[in-house]
């Protein structure tokens, strides 16, 4: 699907009822064609959002009204490239990016303060991590995260490394549970 048809696709979809457009999902940096859907959506008047890995730099990045910079922690076996991401923190406006660092482990919350060090300027999120992706049980899944968002929560108020940083759930796992495309 090229853009213009995925910008058909939307407004089809969505009618006039939003004005915000998210992409994610893998590392969307990695796609060398975005530039002309940023545009498309744009001439639109919609808000494009972004959300990366922070590995792979594009030059249609400084398009996009608001980038998530997501590295990956240790739970999840990737290694950051620490001068890979400051290349591309670096090339991204305070006012455009953000951070947010998916927490699992205590392992994890270590690696969000080394990163949130790094950054200080730069406005962090930190999410409690969905470890039960294939269950079907929504309330059970949902529980579950709660008692963990709780958990991540108080292990940042005991942080002072973390005081300006903000928790938050993965609020379409709230509502849809894991259903995937939302």
């Amino acid at each position: 699907m090229d853009a213009s048809a995925i910008v058909t696709a939307l407004k089809e979809q969505g009618d006039n009822r939003f004005s915000h457009v998210t992409i994610s999902g893998g590392n969307p940096a990695l796609h060398k064609g975005l530039a002309e859907f940023v545009e498309l959506c744009h001439g639109e008047k919609w808000t494009v959002a972004l959300e990366t890995q922070g590995s792979y730099w594009q030059d249609w990045l400084t398009m996009v009204d608001e980038v998530t910079i997501s590295p990956k922690p240790p739970s999840s076996k990737m290694k950051t490239d620490l001068n890979r991401l400051d290349d591309v923190m670096s090339r991204l406006s305070v006012e455009q990016v953000n951070l947010k660092v998916v927490i699992f482990d205590q392992d994890d919350f270590q690696y969000a303060k080394v990163i949130h060090q790094r950054y200080p300027d730069v406005a962090m999120f930190l999410q409690v991590g969905n470890d039960q992706v294939t269950s079907t049980k929504k309330d059970e899944l949902v529980s579950q995260l709660l008692i963990r968002y709780e958990w991540l929560i108080e292990l940042t108020l005991s942080s002072v490394e973390m005081n300006d940083v903000r928790v938050l759930p993965q609020l379409h796992t709230f509502v849809w549970g894991n259903k995937r495309g939302v």
